[in-house]
């Protein structure tokens, strides 16, 4: 386990190398030599579908190939022997393969008709995939933070409807979902130096006697440390934001599942009270990172 948690790790490291500051594959071979024979035909996959993507297709050929998809889509739903997607199973390749299909969908409608998807439908995975590359393509911890916060309230959303319909094991893998952004969340909030680099008030001090003549001079700050200090406000201004959205969320998100309790059928309930255990402890653990 130790070691998939190794690898994963320095799978996600590569694909942000490579996607987001342009590195070549054999850097982050050489970097992590241990690793390099499974990371790279995953990269070279990546990369492959990434400069595909940027090629226009027909507009026949995109109209087949979108067909053709949904057939697929249609035909895993209709065997449901094993999910279409699933992120517990070969993470690796999960997180490659969400990269692939979303590069591979970006230049038609699919992603966008996908955004509005709940767990039960086809086109969740792609939901799914499209949530894993923005996060990849996030290159900041803070902006990681965020869109995590943001996933999560997503996946509380598509908790209150499966349980409303009466679908507890689509309720206890979306609940899974959003224990493991809350922890993501943590995470970063505990890597991050919120107040790094920011030079705080100067404390206050006793007034000068009356027959005291007190002249204090500012010096100008010089154009580069001006705009460090306005950067870093903006970060901690950012994170103050993140840390009230979480208050928000950790009240409203457990109140809003336990209100379903009184209306949702029986055999959901059991399901539904895990989600809410996951829910107020996942919280708890990001405010205290917060903090």
């Amino acid at each position: 386990m130790r070691k998939s948690r190794e690898f994963d790790n320095v799978l996600d490291e590569c694909l942000e190398r490579l996607l987001v500051k342009g590195e070549a594959i054999e850097q982050c071979l050489r970097d992590f030599p241990k690793h390099a024979d499974e990371l790279k035909p995953l990269l070279e996959m990546v990369l492959a579908t990434k400069q595909a993507s940027a090629i226009q297709p027909r507009p026949e050929f995109r109209d087949k190939a979108r067909y053709q998809f949904y057939s697929a889509l249609k035909e895993m739903k209709r065997r449901r022997s094993r999910p279409f997607f699933s992120w517990r199973l070969q993470p690796r390749w999960a997180t490659v393969v969400a990269i692939v299909l979303a590069f591979l969908l970006a230049g038609g409608g699919t992603v966008a008709a996908a955004s509005g998807s709940m767990p039960d439908e086809p086109l969740y995975p792609v939901k799914l995939a499209t949530e894993q590359v923005q996060l990849i393509l996030t290159p900041s911890t803070l902006g990681k933070a965020e869109l995590y916060t943001k996933l999560a309230d997503r996946r509380v959303l598509e908790i209150v409807r499966m349980a409303s319909e009466g679908k507890p094991e689509q309720v206890e893998r979306t609940a899974q979902r959003l224990d493991a952004y809350l922890s993501k969340i943590a995470v970063l909030a505990l890597t991050q130096e919120v107040t790094g680099g920011v030079t705080m008030a100067p404390a206050a001090r006793e007034a000068p006697a009356a027959e005291e003549t007190l002249v204090v001079e500012e010096a100008p700050l010089l154009p580069e440390r001006a705009k460090d200090d306005k950067e870093a406000r903006i970060r901690i201004d950012r994170w103050a934001r993140l840390k009230a959205t979480v208050v928000r969320y950790a009240i409203s998100h457990p109140a809003r599942l336990r209100a379903l309790l009184e209306t949702v059928p029986q055999s959901t309930k059991p399901a539904l009270l895990r989600a809410i255990a996951l829910s107020e402890t996942g919280y708890e653990e990001a405010l205290k990172s917060l903090d």
